[in-house]
């Protein structure tokens, strides 16, 4: 369930990414406040305008969609094994803590984890990107580029973890035999 809801993620943050907060999308009213917001402050341009990103010749002839299916399945792995690192760091926490692993606040924990660590590993992830692809961020501090990256992955992958963990429960709910561990 962890590797599911990690590649579920993946996607869903990066179309996020470059959709509604990167500079080449073609979305220019985003209606969510908290979204113009951070992109303001990151030097992102979800309702057009300036470009935050420089990209190397020739990268503009790749096509919005491929450039997120590149980058995301890119990042696809490490989602994975962040998202198991989170599951087993948070089973550990709340069996330390004496909650029940079916309780709600387990489930909170795991979502915060999980947003925690997803927020975490953005961070290089942005930088590899940049040296991979030879992205450079004009207008705005790398920084400050890799903080509104951070906190959006956060905000998004918080979000989603907590319906999952509402819904279906966290992903230690269930060993392989059924048994709760």
């Amino acid at each position: 369930m962890a590797a599911a809801l990690a590649l579920v993620e993946n996607y869903v943050v990066g179309w996020l990414l470059h959709f509604v907060y990167l500079p080449h999308t073609h979305h220019h009213d985003v209606a969510d406040p908290v979204a113009r917001e951070i992109a303001a402050h990151v030097g992102f341009s979800p309702v057009g305008g300036s470009h935050a990103h420089e990209a190397a010749a020739g990268e503009h002839e790749l096509s919005p969609w491929l450039h997120f299916l590149r980058d995301t399945t890119l990042a696809a792995p490490v989602a994975v094994v962040v998202m198991l690192a989170a599951t087993v760091v948070g089973y550990a926490l709340v069996r330390r803590f004496g909650l029940p692993v079916e309780s709600i606040r387990a489930r909170v924990a795991f979502a915060v984890a999980a947003a925690i660590a997803a927020a975490a590993a953005s961070v290089p992830e942005v930088l590899a990107h940049g040296w991979l692809f030879d992205e450079k961020v004009a207008g705005v501090s790398m920084g400050a580029h890799i903080t509104g990256i951070a906190l959006i992955t956060l905000r998004y992958t918080f979000a989603l973890t907590l319906v999952a963990a509402l819904a279906f429960g966290a992903p230690w709910r269930r060993t392989t035999s059924g048994e709760t561990p």
